[in-house]
């Protein structure tokens, strides 16, 4: 590897941690300047354009791959993704447009219109910045791709603060939210290497490579439906709930998963590497990991038990969830925690169909328990603690089957 690979891989980290960051500074000033009673409908909005980025990323990923082979067998006709992106992009918006009658004005009661106006835009704007995205990593341009990341996610942050500092955190939040979908125009028009990217072509021709990121985009939707999408499905299950309950709870499921979810999802290339190393245990590989991460969600609930009230006190008004409830989203959060892990472990063994209907079967099983009739907290707790659980065991079956398969 290059010096100037290095370094830019070395931007590149910086500003994933940067993103990851500033992500949960607009949090914190969405939840202080909203309070725990309008929150809600911020973090329903946030959690919707995120998991549909985290489907188009499945774009990204097949693009990288596919630019960096074109690269390097110096191949020169096969499909472009941008263009794949252009049309990915329009299908995606339109079925928002579509499909808002049954979810806009339940999902954003105020500013329905905007709302949804935005989400279809920014959606697909990010599809093509998903392709950017996959042709800077697949070309090795690492400092283009970092600075990507970080233009992203400073102009969601400084919008934020622009929204609270002039009085307007409702819609100006939901602005914030799906503005760094924009980054990609801005990089294009001031980069010459950006551009020479959205050129750059996949190995394989169009219907191949289109079929590939369909593949790619339903994989992603697994995790991006249970992980980021879950205050959606909270929301889509909570009836008349108090909205000021419903703010704390989603505030409190974010912060309590952060400690477990944000670095695994980092590290899950290495951690599939991991279990790829470890491929003869098959399924007794997981043991270890999974009882390290369930322990670190034990040790993390008692001091969410004793410090959790008077944090999220200090994010803003009315968010009160009782020390008890924290502790048992922090436990609950070990199961999602350790899902991550089984997804990783059957990636290595190569059961990639395994892995999406592990996580699908999770997230049905999560969705099943959330409509149980217990008060929200509670049922959200037990949705949380033994939906996942499905999930890990159809992978741990699936890869306990793989030597047998073979």
């Amino acid at each position: 590897m290059t010096t100037a690979a290095r370094s830019g891989l070395t931007g590149v980290a910086g500003a994933t941690v940067f993103s990851a960051a500033s992500g949960y500074l607009v949090l914190f000033i969405a939840a202080r300047s909203l309070g725990a009673e309008r929150y809600d409908v911020f973090a329903v909005y946030w959690s919707a354009f995120f998991a549909l980025t985290g489907i188009v990323n499945g774009l990204m990923h097949e693009s990288t791959r596919a630019v960096h082979a074109a690269l390097e067998s110096d191949r020169r006709d096969g499909a472009r993704p941008a263009i794949v992106a252009t049309v990915v992009g329009a299908v995606v918006a339109l079925l928002v447009l579509l499909s808002a009658p049954l979810w806009a004005e339940r999902l954003v009661p105020e500013h329905t219109g905007v709302g949804v106006g935005l989400l279809a835009a920014a959606i697909a704007s990010f599809t093509l910045q998903a392709a950017l995205s996959g042709a800077l990593s697949g070309s090795g341009r690492w400092g283009l791709y970092g600075a990507l990341l970080t233009i992203d996610a400073a102009l969601r942050l400084v919008v934020a603060l622009a929204a609270a500092l002039l009085g307007l955190p409702e819609i100006g939040l939901l602005v914030a939210t799906v503005c760094g979908s924009v980054t990609w125009l801005l990089l294009v028009a001031l980069s010459p290497g950006c551009r020479a990217a959205l050129r750059l072509r996949a190995d394989v021709a169009l219907r191949p490579f289109l079929s590939r990121v369909l593949q790619a985009m339903v994989a992603a939707s697994a995790t991006a439906a249970l992980v980021v999408g879950f205050p959606v499905l909270l929301k889509a299950t909570a009836g008349a709930e108090d909205p000021q309950v419903l703010g704390g709870l989603i505030l409190a499921v974010t912060l309590t998963r952060a400690p477990l979810l944000v670095p695994l999802t980092s590290f899950q290339n290495a951690i599939v590497v991991h279990f790829a190393d470890r491929r003869e245990a098959r399924a007794r590989a997981l043991a270890l990991p999974v009882v390290a991460v369930l322990g670190v969600a034990v040790l993390g609930a008692a001091a969410a038990w004793l410090v959790g009230p008077p944090i999220l006190a200090f994010m803003g008004e009315g968010f009160d969830v009782p020390g008890a409830h924290l502790a048992g989203l922090t436990v609950a959060s070990g199961t999602t925690a350790a899902l991550f892990l089984s997804g990783a472990a059957a990636l290595a063994h190569e059961r990639h169909g395994a892995y999406v209907l592990g996580w699908w079967a999770a997230t049905i099983a999560t969705l099943a328990l959330l409509l149980l009739p217990l008060d929200l907290s509670t049922r959200t707790i037990v949705a949380l603690l033994a939906g996942p659980l499905i999930g890990i065991g159809w992978h741990a079956v699936a890869i306990a089957r793989t030597g047998k398969a073979r």
